[in-house]
């Protein structure tokens, strides 16, 4: 397989641990932002679900974020249908997602 590059960017609308990017094969998360669009300090999480496992996995543990400002996602390598996860503070999210993947790794 080529390896590709790709990009995944999501609006957070709620407080629910929401459902950023499922691999379809075995991907690398390059790097990623989270961005706050609300007027104060909001806090986020970031997990990974290891499919093979069933098992989720706290990346960033409740990180704030100050107004106007973001927070830089690690490289995190994922496996098919593993998943990225985003959990905002806020009751209507206010935070943007953007995800850089390598997609089909061999």
């Amino acid at each position: 397989m080529a390896n590709n590059f790709d990009e995944k960017s999501l609006t957070i609308s709620n407080n629910s641990l929401t459902d950023v990017y499922t691999a379809s094969n075995k991907s690398m998360v390059v790097t990623g932002t989270i961005a706050n669009k609300h007027t104060s300090s909001l806090n986020v999480t970031l997990k990974k679900y290891d499919n093979s496992g069933t098992a989720t996995f706290t990346k960033i543990p409740s990180a704030p974020v100050p107004v106007g400002s973001s927070l830089v996602i690690p490289k995190i390598v994922l496996n098919t249908s593993d998943k990225i996860q985003v959990q905002s503070s806020h009751a209507s999210g206010l935070i943007d997602v953007s995800l850089e993947l390598l997609t089909d790794v061999s």
